[in-house]
């Protein structure tokens, strides 16, 4: 089974070319409250992180790391913080077609 980054727009998934890009995977922490923190983070509507859950390392921020020995681990009470979020000045595309009002010259839809 596929392992990918559940945060929001992230499409990073654990394979090899993530891998050789330096991209580590982390687990969502099992104390109740940072782990609350991380699904509050990631802004997914009704996200609930599963056992399997995971973010990618591109969420952090470098000195959050712990690399001193093999393993690249997140250092203790680490929040994920680094994200892509589109803004919300952003508009959204309405078709044409979706205005049901008869006057579509002066329509405001």
């Amino acid at each position: 089974m596929p392992d990918f980054c559940a945060a929001y727009g992230c499409s990073n998934e654990r394979n090899a070319q993530t891998k050789s890009r330096g991209i580590t995977f982390h687990r969502f922490p099992k104390d109740s409250t940072l782990r609350k923190q991380w699904e509050l983070a990631v802004k997914r509507k009704d996200f609930v992180a599963s056992g399997r859950s995971l973010l990618c390392s591109e969420h952090f921020r470098p000195h959050e790391f712990d690399s001193t020995g093999q393993t690249v681990r997140l250092r203790h009470g680490v929040k994920p913080s680094v994200f892509n979020f589109p803004s919300r000045s952003q508009k959204v595309f309405v078709p044409f077609y979706a205005c049901m009002c008869r006057d579509k010259v002066r329509c405001a839809f």
